[in-house]
């Protein structure tokens, strides 16, 4: 079960990838999701490694709503 504002945890070997980023503020690092079907999701705000709580756009984020996180195939750090 996720916590209250989380949209769903990564799945393990991605979470692993995520937790060795820099985090952007307090416990919170910033990432791309490359999906399966080739599609990013940029700038997406993941808690603490494994958490992923929001993207900066609207868009992105509703569609965090309706993702199924075994669609992701991999996260990227961003600056």
């Amino acid at each position: 079960m996720t916590a209250p504002g989380v949209k769903f945890d990564l799945p393990g070997n991605l979470a692993d990838k995520v937790a060795a980023f820099p985090e952007a503020s307090y416990g919170v690092s910033l990432v791309t999701l490359i999906l399966k079907n080739g599609k990013r999701i940029p700038h997406v705000h993941v808690a603490w490694g494994s958490q992923v709580i929001k993207a900066t756009q609207p868009d992105d984020d509703a569609e965090l709503s309706r993702l199924d996180p075994l669609d992701i195939a991999d996260v990227l750090s961003e600056p």
